[in-house]
C-alpha cells in the first residue's frame, strides 16, 4: 500500500516499455501506473495484486498493529475488517477501469500464485512494486528469472539510491540478486531500478 494513489516516480521508467510487448505489474494498488503501461499499446498486460490484508501478516516489513495504524488515514480504519473493505473497493475500481480491455488481465492473487501459473519466458518485462519485505522481494526476483525472456527487463520501485525514500528490504534483495547473477542495475528517477537479463 502507498500513502497516495499515485506513484510519482514511475513515469521515469515508461520510456523502457515498448509497444506490442507482454508485461506484468506486481503491486497495482489503484492502477494509475498500470494505466501508463496500458497506454503503451501492449500485446498483453497482467495486473497482479491480492488487494488483501493477508500478505502483510507475518512479514518482517511491519509489525501488524503498526501497519494498521500507519495506513489508517488512507483506509479510514485501523481494523483488519476496515482495511479489507477498503481493499475490496480499490479492486472493484481497478476491475471496472481495465476489465473491458481484452489485452489486460486483472489477477487478484499474490505474486507467488501468479508466477506459479505463468509459463517460462512468457514476459518481455515486469514491474515490481508489491512486497517491500526482503523475503518477498527476493522470491519475486527469483521468479522473474523464470518468467522474463532472456534479454527482457525487470523493473521496480523503492530501491534506495542514497536517498531517504527507498525501502531497505527492496534495496537489500535487489543488491544481492544483481550481485549473485552478475547483472547490471540502472537508476531511473529517485527510486526506480532497471535490470536487463
Amino acid at each position: 500500500m502507498m500513502g497516495s494513489k499515485v506513484n510519482k516516480d514511475s513515469h521515469n521508467i515508461m520510456h523502457l516499455i515498448q509497444p506490442d510487448t507482454v508485461g506484468a505489474e506486481v503491486g497495482v494498488w489503484w492502477g494509475n501506473t498500470s494505466y501508463n503501461f496500458f497506454m503503451k499499446n501492449l500485446k498483453h498486460l497482467y495486473l497482479v495484486d491480492p488487494w488483501s490484508v493477508e500478505p502483510y501478516k507475518g512479514t518482517t516489513e511491519f509489525e501488524w498493529d503498526d501497519y494498521l495504524t500507519r495506513y489508517s488515514k488512507v483506509t479510514g480504519s485501523n481494523t483488519e475488517e476496515g482495511f479489507q473493505k477498503y481493499y475490496n473497493e480499490v479492486y472493484e475500481d481497478v476491475s471496472r477501469r481495465f476489465g473491458p480491455y481484452e489485452n489486460v488481465t486483472v489477477c487478484r492473487q499474490t505474486s507467488d500464485e501468479f508466477f506459479k501459473d505463468l509459463a517460462d519466458s512468457s514476459l518481455d518485462w515486469i514491474y515490481l512494486d508489491g512486497s517491500h519485505a526482503y523475503e518477498g522481494v527476493q522470491e519475486d526476483l527469483k521468479n522473474c528469472l523464470r518468467v522474463v525472456k532472456p534479454g527482457g527487463i525487470i523493473l521496480g520501485d523503492d530501491y534506495k539510491w542514497g536517498n531517504r525514500f527507498g525501502k531497505p528490504g527492496v534495496t537489500q534483495a535487489v543488491k544481492e540478486f544483481v550481485k549473485e547473477n552478475k547483472f547490471k542495475i540502472k537508476q531511473h528517477g529517485a527510486v526506480q531500478f532497471e535490470i536487463r537479463i
